[in-house]
């Protein structure tokens, strides 16, 4: 009974998909396009089944047709054999009954048997087939078009990291913006105890938040330099023509041409070999590490760059000067200016270059002060502590910097500066590097080659919060 009921749901398994494999193969699906759509839309199912699928999906989608016929074909061979067997069976039972069980009926029995187990290994094979499509269908189709991967799960799934024999090679790079110096070794005291025959994961840091990149638009480029105008000196006449014939006023507008090049920002570690092929979690760990570390320096770099020996001409350097000019005075007994009212007078001071702004860099240290603030009666000015809102004061970003000192601050307009990438984050492995070769080191590098101008200086603004 156990066998017929098996038998049974194998049939109906591989029919099914027979049917739906081969009328899709047909143009004649079962289920409308339409249909799938609406599925997909809902996350029900992968977009890749509504048709918008690429080379390697209708590849397994045409691999599976195929095993679906091969299906087809099986499960009539099955039928027949079993009903073959059936036959020969109930034939034996009657003569065992009537005690003449001839050898041809013993030969033609061991005969279907032998033809079942034929096709049963075949239905077993067919079985197979489709969970090997299955499981890559997992990654082709249930992974979504649109997921994005982190440069670790990049470097980690690569081939070239997989089957690194020595030399130079570059395991991966990233279309996207950036986001102890101890040797890595397998030994106790470094990254030895992740080597284990079952590694439960790593506790990665959280991503950084909001950088001073985020702050402009990034252009891609390919070339070492990049030459732009920057405007000079603007002088507004606009006025009425004063009568007809008369002549309209004339404005003035001058302009020099400027050149940035590109730089290189990097760094690396050394790291054994076998930790990289033993550990793969740990090259995550390294890679994560290291280009948040990158995104620190290039933070830096577009604050306080002075352009000189390979670094970027930053923000800071070509800033106007903070100017308090104006500020209403503070009343006779009544409270000294603060944090807030000296960057909302910033941002004026950005206005009047006519660009809008759009940010505040603080430290973490004046950011923290800024949000304890509180009214008289002790409530938060900027909400409760348990508020998950972005950083922003005076309705401006709030990026909070690691390179930006105490009671120092930088407004301006996100329009005053672009920056250009020139090459996207790498991860290169190289083992040429002093005696590393022979002591199975090799060295993790991530890099990356970028320009950054300043077209409007003055829309950028660097003060500093006077002491309490």
């Amino acid at each position: 009974m156990h066998c017929i009921t098996r038998k049974r749901v194998t049939y109906a398994f591989l029919a099914v998909l027979a049917i739906l494999a081969v009328a899709s193969a047909m143009g004649a699906p079962i289920v409308a396009p339409d249909a799938w759509a609406g599925l997909a839309a809902a996350g029900a199912l992968p977009v890749a089944l509504t048709g918008e699928v690429g080379g390697d999906i209708r590849k397994a989608i045409d691999q599976l047709t195929d095993t679906a016929k091969a299906a087809k074909e099986t499960v009539e061979q099955v039928r027949k054999a079993h009903t073959e067997l059936d036959g020969k069976v109930s034939k034996l039972h009657d003569e065992m009954k009537s005690g003449m069980v001839d050898a041809t009926t013993k030969a033609a029995f061991q005969d279907a048997v032998q033809k079942v187990d034929k096709v049963e290994k075949a239905l077993e094979k067919v079985n197979d087939e489709v969970a090997e499509i299955a499981k890559k269908a997992a990654n082709l189709l249930g992974g979504g078009g649109d997921q994005k991967k982190s440069l670790g799960q990049i470097v980690g799934e690569s081939e070239v990291c997989k089957s690194y024999r020595g030399g130079v090679a570059e395991l991966a790079t990233m279309n996207a913006p950036l986001f102890g110096k101890a040797a890595i070794t397998s030994g106790p005291a470094s990254a030895g105890a992740l080597i284990l025959p079952h590694q439960a994961g790593i506790v990665m840091g959280p991503d950084m938040a909001l950088t001073v990149r985020d702050l402009f638009m990034a252009v891609s480029i390919a070339t070492n330099s990049v030459e732009w105008v920057q405007e000079k000196l603007f002088t507004n006449n606009a006025g009425s023509r004063n009568g007809e014939g008369n002549a309209l006023p004339e404005s003035g507008l001058t302009f020099e041409k400027k050149s940035s090049p590109v730089e290189n920002i990097g760094h690396w570690i050394p790291a054994s070999r076998q930790v990289l092929a033993d550990a793969p979690q740990l090259q995550g760990l390294v890679d994560g590490r290291m280009r948040q570390g990158l995104k620190i320096k290039e933070d830096a770099q577009l604050l306080f760059g002075d352009g000189t020996n390979g670094n970027l001409l930053g923000l800071t350097p070509q800033a106007v000067a903070f100017s308090a000019t104006g500020m209403p005075a503070v009343p006779s007994g009544g409270p000294a200016h603060t944090k807030l009212d000296y960057l909302r007078w910033a941002f004026l001071q950005v206005a009047k270059a006519q660009y809008p702004a759009t940010f505040a860099v603080l430290s973490l240290e004046d950011w923290a002060l800024i949000q304890m603030m509180k009214t008289n009666d002790g409530a938060y000015i900027f909400g409760t502590p348990t508020d998950g809102a972005a950083p922003r004061v005076w309705g401006k970003t709030v990026v909070e910097s690691h390179a930006m000192a105490a009671d120092d601050f930088l407004a301006g307009s996100g329009f005053a500066a672009t920056i250009y990438d020139r090459e996207e984050v790498s991860v290169r492995v190289a083992e040429q590097h002093a005696d590393f070769a022979i002591k199975g080191m090799v060295a993790l590098i991530v890099e990356e080659r970028l320009g950054f101008t300043v077209e409007r200086p003055s829309a950028i603004v660097a003060g500093q919060f006077p002491a309490p």
